[in-house]
């Protein structure tokens, strides 16, 4: 399930200024704040541009990643040293300060001084001139509070606020943690919000397409500090401190390409039979598409569907890299998909756009971006592409309905209502291919559900259905 996010034009940069770890993570947290993008697209596109030793993108990331997961209690722990309400502050500065509390209380290696002069010495630099005296005394006065007081903060009283609680300390919105806690009981919800807080491993999977998995594993043993393979999807491997593995040349030899070991479950679901037409309604940047073309073994074909011009620069790319012929690229909205196309086909994957709420772990800022409100609109558009692609499939068909997401709005309220309106499609057994370690994520009404805390996995739902007919 791809998030819907907007997209973020740079920030200007006073022609000169040195970049450094810290001025690009507030760019990085700038931009995600006040254009609602995507704090991983953002940090590789200015990666690649940028100067910066290993060890300067290293503390980047972190800084960008830590921030944005653990912005609730820094918030938190922020207001109580401000002599005025948090949200009255400007939001440059809440942003700096974010960063400067970030360092202090969770990055050990970095001295507690040098934390504060060097976002006092950002704020020089990122703040505007009129307000420049003032913005650095307040960032330095409030940073050095913190430093003395934080000990002494005293968080939310779980017995009388349990919502409260759990949302400062595990820094989720108060409005996700409690309909978790309806949902999953106290318990359960902090193991959940706990998993969202770690760092998850980069996982890829084998292209198949190019190279076996033995010599992909030898090669990624060269280039990280550990290569595990996976516990559900054969080919793909986890990797720690594998960050070099997306600039070796393996990878843009096409032997490998990041994927989610959740991600791929609902292509193993879909099981696509060599000779197939299949359909992949909403492509993104064409991993799914990979994954499901190996499936076909060398005969059929996939058409990679997609609205987004910046999705099919990336499908382009990968098509290339990976060197995936079989592919037909097309952008257009699988919602008119049925006037798109005349022929029927096989099968069809909607891996559909959603809150990306089970995902929380790679991008921590969709727990500040998603509302509430704004579920029952994805589950509107979700619908609309069920209803867009069901008329093209084959009678005997399948489809797969998959998004990264647990929520009820965006699953099982979506399917339940898809049914209602096409009768003629049914949920399927799971296919004997599966692997058995697969099929025990497969519940009795034939849905398949991964969790953070339970699985190690991103949170994923997906379900199988078959059309009437033959």
């Amino acid at each position: 399930g791809g998030t819907v996010s907007g997209s973020a034009t740079c920030l200007a940069r006073p022609r000169g200024m040195q970049m450094h770890a810290r001025r690009l993570a507030i760019e990085i947290l700038t931009q995600v704040e006040d254009c609602q993008a995507y704090a991983s697209l953002l940090l590789d596109a200015k990666l690649k541009q940028s100067r910066l030793s290993p060890q300067e993108r290293a503390l980047a990331t972190e800084l960008t990643y830590g921030v944005l997961r653990w912005q609730g209690r820094l918030d938190y722990l922020l207001a109580a040293v401000t002599n005025r309400p948090w949200d009255t502050v400007d939001p440059a500065l809440r942003r700096l300060l974010r960063l400067g509390a970030y360092q202090i209380l969770f990055l050990t290696r970095i001295p507690a001084y040098a934390a504060v002069n060097e976002t006092v010495a950002l704020t020089q630099e990122v703040v505007h001139n009129r307000i420049k005296p003032v913005a650095k005394a307040f960032i330095n006065a409030i940073l050095r509070r913190l430093l003395e007081r934080h000990g002494t903060i005293r968080f939310p009283d779980a017995s009388s606020d349990p919502v409260g609680a759990l949302a400062t300390r595990w820094s989720h919105p108060p409005w996700l943690v409690a309909r978790w806690l309806t949902r999953l009981g106290t318990e359960e919800t902090e193991a959940l919000l706990r998993a969202n807080n770690e760092i998850p491993a980069l996982s890829v999977a084998v292209n198949r397409l190019k190279r076996r998995s033995e010599e992909v594993k030898e090669r990624l043993a060269c280039i990280a500090g550990s290569v595990t393979p996976g516990r559900f999807v054969q080919d793909i491997f986890h990797l720690k401190d594998g960050a070099e593995a997306l600039r070796d040349s393996a990878f843009s030899d096409g032997w490998y390409f990041p994927m989610n070991e959740a991600a791929a479950l609902p292509v193993l679901l879909l099981d696509p039979q060599p000779g197939d037409v299949v359909l992949d309604a909403c492509a993104g940047g064409g991993g799914k598409t990979a994954l499901l073309l190996e499936q076909l073994a060398g005969s059929g074909r996939v058409i990679a569907l997609d609205p987004s011009a910046r999705a099919h620069r990336r499908l382009r790319e990968a098509r290339a890299r990976l060197g995936l012929d079989r592919v037909s690229p097309v952008q257009a909205d699988a919602r008119q998909a049925a006037q798109l196309f005349t022929r029927p086909v096989d099968r069809v994957l909607v891996d559909a756009p959603c809150s990306g709420l089970g995902t929380l772990r790679r991008h921590p800022e969709r727990k500040w971006q998603q509302q509430e409100a704004g579920l029952a609109a994805l589950a509107c558009l979700q619908l609309e592409l069920l209803h867009g692609v069901a008329p093209l499939l084959k009678p005997g068909g399948f489809l797969v309905y998959s998004t990264c997401s647990l929520e009820p709005e965006e699953t099982d309220a979506v399917i339940e209502t898809f049914l209602r309106d096409f009768p003629e499609f049914t949920a399927a057994d799971a296919p004997g291919s599966l692997p058995a370690t697969v099929a025990e994520l497969i519940d009795s009404t034939g849905v398949l559900r991964t969790w953070p805390h339970r699985h190690g996995l991103d949170g994923f739902y997906a379900i199988r259905l078959r059309k009437r007919g033959r």
